[in-house]
């Protein structure tokens, strides 16, 4: 039996559309405590971590362990359906092999998705020793993106005691973002080393896309090693997280 209610259907709407843009299909683990997923994108490059614990549901129900394989496009365009003020309901319905969604609000309306067979890989989370992290405002964080992306395939990113940094150099030019201490968009910062590194920003702007601008995203980076993101969900007891490879920069 699972079934999963959330009086805000944003939370899950807005976990799947940054999901979405990495990997296509997904073993979501509903157990009684909560429901997790750990997959990396195709090309192995990029890493999704989700946890939202059964107190992020306003109802849920699950007595034993079950993994639903999901077609995360179809579940997102499923969802770009909920209204504002809808209810989000989550059923498993066993005897059709599907996922039952429905939407509660001004009327009641019901969707279902075909579950699918994916592989599931039992992904360790790796230890990486940052040196540098910081809180900014994702709408920031999408800004210097594009303006890198004007440029370059690549961005560096660095964090040093004097805030935050988004580059860019090629053919076409440069680009600078710079969050010093004291800028609205600089939340907070937290510096044992001076770190940086160069990532794709393609990855880093299908990781940030489904990020409203006013949201805060924690970058934590160590010099030439994969980049975390993290978003706070569900007031803060839910886990949203992506970590990407750097690039190798020639010398």
């Amino acid at each position: 039996m699972v079934s999963a209610k959330m009086s805000d259907p944003k939370v899950w709407k807005t976990c799947v559309g940054a999901m979405v843009n990495l990997i296509e299909e997904a073993a979501f683990k509903f157990a009684p405590d909560g429901v997790r997923m750990k997959a990396m994108d195709p090309s192995h490059v990029a890493l999704v971590d989700f946890e939202l614990p059964a107190a992020a549901f306003s109802e849920y129900a699950v007595k034993q362990p079950v993994t639903l394989g999901i077609n995360l496009t179809e579940m997102d365009k499923i969802l770009s359906r909920a209204k504002a003020d809808d209810e989000l309901v989550l059923e498993l319905d066993e005897k059709t092999n599907r996922l039952a969604v429905a939407f509660r609000g001004a009327s009641t309306r019901r969707l279902s998705l075909p579950l699918i067979d994916v592989r599931e890989a039992e992904l360790q989370e790796p230890k990486i020793p940052f040196t540098a992290s910081a809180e900014i405002l994702a709408g920031i964080i999408q800004d210097g993106l594009k303006d890198a992306e004007l440029i370059s395939d690549n961005v560096r990113f660095e964090i040093n005691e004097e805030g935050f940094f988004i580059t860019a150099e090629g053919d076409r030019g440069s680009t600078e973002l710079k969050l010093g201490k004291g800028d609205k968009g600089l939340l907070k910062l937290s510096v044992k080393e001076r770190a940086r590194a160069m990532f794709s920003i393609k990855y880093l702007t299908d990781m940030t896309k489904a990020a409203g601008s006013a949201e805060v995203i924690k970058i934590s980076l160590g010099t030439n090693l994969p980049i975390q993101l993290d978003y706070p969900i569900a007031a803060g007891v839910g886990k949203l997280r992506f970590l990407l490879a750097p690039r190798v920069e020639a010398e």
